[in-house]
């Protein structure tokens, strides 16, 4: 998916994630694709990150704040990237790139045995420049606060 989006071998990629079943055989083709794959395994010493041993939220806090200041956060489920991606676009002011892929249409695109490369990067683009779009959308009534935390303007509220 990153490939077909234009991010090649030169691009830092952070994994968030507890422990990855069988690491060493998934992990292999990722890195082979990014070479400059890190983890906080791999950020951080084993005497560093002993101390937050038996404390999960803490290592989530850890990817938390590697991620907050990224110049592009592709989400997955869950509320983490929810309040992730608000508290980017705050910070940012709302021009944090987050790609949000369509998970119906990466279906469609993986599921096909017979898809060619090109038509593959197509889609990917289709997807990278549909979350653009919806990176810049505003807050609808019915949205979270955590994933648009903005009004359409922080200063005009209550006829002020």
């Amino acid at each position: 998916m990153l490939r077909g989006m234009g991010f090649d071998d030169t691009t830092f990629l952070y994994v968030v994630s507890g422990k990855i079943y069988n690491a060493a055989k998934y992990m292999v083709p990722l890195r082979q694709m990014f070479p400059l794959l890190q983890t906080k395994d791999t950020l951080a010493l084993s005497e560093e990150l002993a101390e937050f041993e038996g404390y999960s939220s803490w290592l989530v806090a850890l990817d938390y704040t590697v991620c907050v200041q990224s110049e592009v956060f592709v989400t997955t489920q869950g509320n983490f990237p929810h309040f992730l991606m608000g508290h980017r676009r705050y910070l940012l002011g709302g021009n944090a790139k987050t790609i949000k892929p369509d998970k119906r249409k990466l279906v469609l695109s993986f599921d096909d045995p017979n898809i060619r490369w090109s038509r593959f990067k197509h889609h990917m683009l289709e997807i990278l420049h549909h979350s653009d779009i919806r990176g810049i959308a505003f807050r609808k009534p019915n949205d979270s606060r955590y994933t648009l935390p903005m009004p359409d303007c922080m200063c005009q509220q209550d006829g002020t």
